[in-house]
């Protein structure tokens, strides 16, 4: 079966599709202005990358995706690859004046380093997190707005869990496993131990002896 696909840029499918999915009048310039903010949001927290909006209509207002992916260039001996997926629902009230937001997001992140020091090692994950606010809806603070905080936000809560969780549990274990200090300083670092517990024992015993 093929995979027929709408383009959130251009609202076509590929392969063309008569009967497709599409956002009502509304939705699809919201869907637009999104994709514009989010390319901006990309661009300066990834520097590069894509990223997509995909809205569609509910009875009581309307859901959408926001995807991101950046893939490392493999420079600097480090490559990776960062894919955010956030879906969130807006439940509009009544008197359109405010709304009920509610955010899924998932992050899947991929590393592998090679450097002399520490040698190849690999280290992917991945985290999801809910959340769910209130807030006005007008000229100042539009929907895109609401969302974008929204999605910032949990941007930053999963990176810094991310670089908690994984790359501080990940740096504990190697470190439990081996040592990158060379073999002299190690040696030299448990005579000096050694010396001061000879010490301590002779001050000890000639405390005692007084």
């Amino acid at each position: 079966m093929d995979s027929k696909t709408r383009s959130p840029w251009s609202n076509t499918y590929d392969p063309p599709l008569e009967d497709g999915s599409m956002p009502s009048e509304r939705l699809r310039r919201l869907e637009i202005d999104a994709n514009l903010a989010f390319d901006q949001y990309r661009e300066m927290y990834f520097e590069g990358g894509v990223s997509s909006v995909y809205l569609w209509d509910l009875d009581h207002g309307f859901a959408g995706v926001i995807l991101i992916k950046k893939a490392g260039d493999g420079s600097k001996k480090i490559k990776g690859c960062w894919d955010s997926i956030h879906v969130v629902e807006v439940q509009e009230k009544t008197s359109g004046r405010s709304a009920h937001y509610k955010l899924t997001s998932t992050a899947m992140l991929w590393l592998q380093t090679n450097k002399v020091g520490s040698g190849t090692m690999n280290l992917g994950g991945s985290l999801t997190r809910q959340t769910e606010s209130d807030a006005s809806v007008s000229d100042a603070s539009p929907h895109i707005a609401n969302i974008g905080r929204l999605v910032e936000d949990m941007e930053n809560m999963i990176r810094n869990t991310l670089n908690e969780i994984y790359f501080g549990k990940t740096k504990d274990i190697v470190n439990g496993l081996r040592s990158v200090q060379p073999l002299s300083d190690q040696r030299q670092q448990a005579a000096l131990r050694q010396d001061l517990a000879a010490a301590l024992q002779r001050r000890q015993a000639k405390g005692d002896s007084n």
